[in-house]
């Protein structure tokens, strides 16, 4: 049987903010898909299966929408960290990161914590984040980051994601510069439009197995297991945890099972969503250098990642 080593935990798929390249919540946004906030009675099942699992597993609090938005989200963080194999950390669009919610995520132990952050003028960061503040998001980042050195924390690391929109790729220095030496990790990802698109640059030629098969799992706030990250509108569900199976049974099951399959002997177009998805090349398209500055710089087909 699999053990994921990863899992997406949609822990809300509400936002309170729109930007230009979501699936979901964006201008040309296509999920259809109803979003809500999960549920107690589908987290804590979840996460005290994923606690008794003999394997440690990086749980990631967030997917479709802003986890903030769930009012049982420190009940959630709390939980997975009472188990020792579990590490947990979420992405934030920052906007409602106020000291509340920064004195818990350090004093829980919260592994990581990263921030959307789409360039470094409020002009064109308020126009792709619309409903966004950079100039409040930025004020809840140093807040964050000057509390951790005053409690002398070690906890949470503290990553930034810069979406390489064309608009603001003039920008991608400068926020690095302005980051690099204040936070654990600076990532510039490069923009696709799907559905049209799910395409990366520099991808291998040769198409291999994707790992995110063996290693990730997707659930979604309603229960819903998801394909993977790439099945935006849990089009390819095998059903829901706890009403139908555990998590591990239903991630082991036929559906997934046979996908498998199909890629351990290549046969990638018999599966409409894996066809047109490069994904499956961040394991073997990625090279980690030293720049001239010293940073150590990790290139993939889906982004650049920059630290010290």
């Amino acid at each position: 049987m699999h053990i994921p080593s990863s899992i997406i935990l949609e822990v809300s798929a509400l936002c309170n903010v729109s930007c230009l390249g979501c699936a979901l919540h964006g201008p040309d946004g296509f999920v259809v898909r109803p979003f809500g906030n999960m549920k107690r009675e589908t987290w804590e099942p979840v996460i005290r299966e994923i606690g008794s699992w003999d394997k440690k597993v990086c749980v990631s609090a967030h997917g479709g929408g802003e986890p903030l938005m769930n009012p049982d989200l420190r009940d959630i963080l709390s939980l997975a960290k009472s188990f020792p194999n579990i590490e947990v950390g979420f992405l934030t669009n920052g906007m409602l990161m106020d000291e509340s919610w920064a004195e818990f995520v350090i004093s829980a132990g919260l592994d990581w914590i990263a921030f959307s952050i789409d360039g470094v003028t409020p002009e064109t960061h308020d126009k792709i984040r619309w409903k966004s503040d950079l100039v409040k998001v930025e004020k809840n980042l140093e807040m964050l980051l000057t509390l951790k050195k005053k409690k002398q924390s070690m906890v949470p690391k503290v990553k930034l994601n810069m979406v390489a929109y064309d608009a603001i790729m003039d920008q991608k220095d400068a926020f690095v510069e302005k980051w690099i030496n204040k936070v654990d990790g600076v990532m510039v990802s490069h923009y696709r439009n799907p559905p049209e698109s799910k395409r990366w640059p520099n991808v291998p030629a040769e198409r291999k197995p994707c790992s995110l098969l063996w290693s990730q799992a997707v659930v979604a706030w309603d229960g819903r297991l998801g394909l993977c990250c790439e099945d935006f509108n849990i089009d390819h569900s095998p059903g829901r945890v706890g009403k139908d199976a555990g998590l591990l049974e239903l991630w082991n099951g036929p559906e997934l099972s046979n996908l498998r399959t199909l890629h351990k002997n290549g046969q990638y177009e018999n599966h409409p969503m894996c066809i047109e998805c490069d994904t499956w090349a961040e394991d073997y398209a990625r090279e980690t250098l030293k720049n001239k500055k010293g940073y150590n710089v990790t290139d993939s087909p889906s982004q650049t990642a920059y630290s010290k």
